[in-house]
């Protein structure tokens, strides 16, 4: 599968900005055929200029991928149920306890998922 892969995405190599192989490498084959059709119509610079359900379309596919290869989670992940979430069936003052799986996500002071890794703001 990796050398069909390869063979049908080797002519749009070149096509692509260095910057984004690696990431694209991590692609599937549909998110690529996608990452392809986003990335000629940024290059075109038409986006704004297409009809709004095309425009739509173009901005619901660019948040997937931006969701499944962009965000970084800077935080810890706990693995597992860490609390029943029939004990807390709503959102604590502070934020706490907004997903089953890890009780910090959302909460005050944590940090959240990003595009850009985090800098230690002591050495700036």
């Amino acid at each position: 599968m990796e050398l069909i892969k390869s063979i049908l995405l080797k002519p749009f190599h070149s096509f692509i900005h260095k910057d984004f192989h690696e990431v694209v490498a991590r692609m599937t084959l549909m998110d690529r055929f996608i990452f392809l059709i986003i990335h000629f119509i940024d290059k075109l610079a038409i986006w704004h200029r297409l009809p709004v359900l095309l425009g739509l379309i173009y901005l619901a596919l660019r948040r997937h991928l931006h969701q499944e290869y962009n965000l970084l989670n800077v935080g810890k992940s706990p693995v597992g149920v860490r609390y029943n979430p029939a004990d807390f069936p709503f959102r604590t003052a502070d934020g706490m306890f907004n997903d089953p799986f890890n009780e910090g996500a959302g909460s005050e002071d944590s940090f959240f998922g990003r595009n850009v890794l985090p800098v230690d703001q002591k050495k700036e």
